[in-house]
């Protein structure tokens, strides 16, 4: 994995997070989850893994909860989620969205109602699973339509040639 590409992804995802979306009031795009499912469905798996848990970490610098909460929870999301890929056809789009989706929402799930149990935040139960299923159903999409950018399929042809 080219570890510059992710850090760079990393510093566009958490400047973007912290600064464009809260202006533009898009509260269920979550583009560090984005950037720890992208990592786990088009990494290899100890790389991916890293990777998640550094989503993660990043994604803590920026709420009001004890740091580390969101490195384990991403990180255990692209564990599963490197765990769970080998057995599925990554080929089609809507089972990658369907499969980062599902991994992402016990994660979003999770975090909110922490902060809702700890930090006082007022929501009801529906509108924090709602709201988490929505943050997961956005971000895996994202992370689908990211993988399927034109230029990364001429970049897995050239690799398959090599070889």
């Amino acid at each position: 994995m080219p570890w510059s590409l992710y850090a760079v992804g990393l510093v566009a995802a958490f400047l973007l997070q912290t600064a464009v979306l809260p202006l533009l009031h898009l509260g269920a795009v979550d583009l560090l989850l984005t950037l720890a499912l992208v990592c786990g469905l088009a990494a290899p798996v100890p790389d991916a893994r890293l990777a998640g848990w550094g989503a993660g970490f990043v994604k803590d610098l920026d709420t009001d909860g004890p740091l580390g909460l969101h490195a384990v929870l991403c990180g255990l999301a692209v564990l599963l989620l490197t765990v769970v890929r080998a057995q599925l056809n990554l080929h089609l789009w809507w089972v990658r969205w369907l499969l980062a989706a599902a991994v992402a929402w016990p994660v979003e799930l999770a975090a909110r109602l922490h902060q809702h149990f700890t930090l006082g935040t007022s929501a009801t139960a529906g509108g924090l699973v709602f709201g988490s299923l929505l943050t997961a159903v956005v971000a895996g999409l994202l992370a689908t339509l990211l993988l399927a950018l034109p230029g990364r399929a001429g970049r897995r042809a050239a690799a398959r040639r090599r070889w």
